[in-house]
């Protein structure tokens, strides 16, 4: 599906990133921003499954399907991983060569659950991690399981959710279990359901759109504005504004929503975002080194020069990515796994 306003929400979500990172680190707009890549992804992955569940050839279809995530995530990310290893010593980040066996294996967000935030330019990979393990259970479960409890399938993981929550936080867990790929399961469960409904032909349920409003204005500003603490932040407001990041994404994907998310240049920077987001902090840490060798230790400091800058740098670095790396070889394994089987 390649709806441009659903790419859209995806520059609102990178930026949102951007600014928690570049500008203002106790913002939670970025926590936000990932929470809705995450109802993102469970849509979209989620058709993608079902379209695949509808051919006769199961197996080909999961086959294609690994074969094309592969080809959309990979690339980017092990060249990174590379660059990362030929620079750690220049960069001087602590624990960077342990860390990246863990990162390679997609398993950064056991790493930072285990070890501490270190190294931090790579600390972003924990969602990847999450939407990798998630990648490799979700297709069997679409495939084994009949249409009529993939609901109740989703409503129980969200449930399971909020009860890992509250046993995190009874617990004392917080920091460790939020890196764990179970606090990102009710928002990949909650875009999934919105995909089942889409395929039954259903729309989202109008009472639920309307009383998504009040509920994401108001835990919106309590998130933003208010110091609330792990109960309410985490455990009660982290559910509850799930439901308006789905609306969202159900009207979006519609394209009922603001034509503004359509416009050519938030649907482009959309669909870059994987490897702007991708490169943002290991781009933030070479500029921060070099600024330091050169005496100018305080230029890339957070604040809105420095939004701007690494921000639209780490945006033309995924823009080159795409053209020369990432389209291609989507391009490649799509001709790949359309070819029919040999007789």
């Amino acid at each position: 599906m390649r709806e441009p306003q659903l790419d859209g929400l995806r520059a609102i979500a990178l930026l949102s990133v951007f600014y928690s990172h570049f500008w203002e680190e106790s913002s939670n707009l970025g926590h936000l921003g990932v929470r809705f890549f995450f109802v993102l992804s469970g849509f979209l992955i989620t058709s993608i499954l079902l379209n695949a569940r509808a051919h006769d050839n199961h197996a080909a279809a999961t086959i294609a399907f690994f074969a094309r995530r592969a080809a959309r995530i990979w690339p980017p990310y092990f060249l990174l991983l590379g660059c990362c290893w030929l620079a750690a010593g220049a960069l001087k980040l602590p624990l960077m060569n342990e860390s990246l066996p863990w990162h390679a294996l997609f398993l950064s967000n056991i790493w930072y659950a285990a070890h501490g935030p270190e190294p931090w330019a790579l600390q972003h990979l924990w969602t990847l991690a999450v939407e990798e393990q998630f990648y490799l259970i979700w297709p069997f479960v679409i495939l084994a399981l009949p249409s009529r409890h993939l609901l109740k399938l989703c409503g129980a993981l969200v449930s399971c959710t909020i009860f890992y929550r509250a046993s995190a936080f009874a617990l004392g867990k917080v920091d460790e279990a939020n890196a764990l790929p179970f606090d990102s399961i009710d928002a990949l469960a909650a875009g999934a359901a919105l995909s089942f409904l889409a395929v039954d032909g259903r729309s989202f349920p109008r009472w639920l759109l309307w009383v998504s409003v009040p509920v994401g204005v108001a835990g919106f500003i309590m998130q933003i504005a208010f110091d609330l603490g792990n109960l309410v932040e985490w455990v009660l407001l982290e559910g509850a504004l799930v439901l308006p990041l789905t609306a969202i994404v159900a009207v979006a994907s519609k394209g009922q929503l603001l034509k503004i998310l359509a416009n050519k240049s938030l649907s482009g920077l959309g669909r870059i975002s994987y490897g702007a987001y991708l490169y943002h902090l290991p781009l933030w840490a070479v500029l921060l080194r070099l600024s330091d060798h050169f005496g100018m230790g305080d230029l890339f400091v957070r604040g809105p020069f420095t939004m701007v800058v690494v921000g639209s740098l780490s945006t033309l670095m995924a823009l080159a990515s795409w053209v020369m790396l990432e389209r291609p070889v989507m391009a490649w394994s799509k001709r790949v796994t359309n070819r029919p089987a040999p007789a």
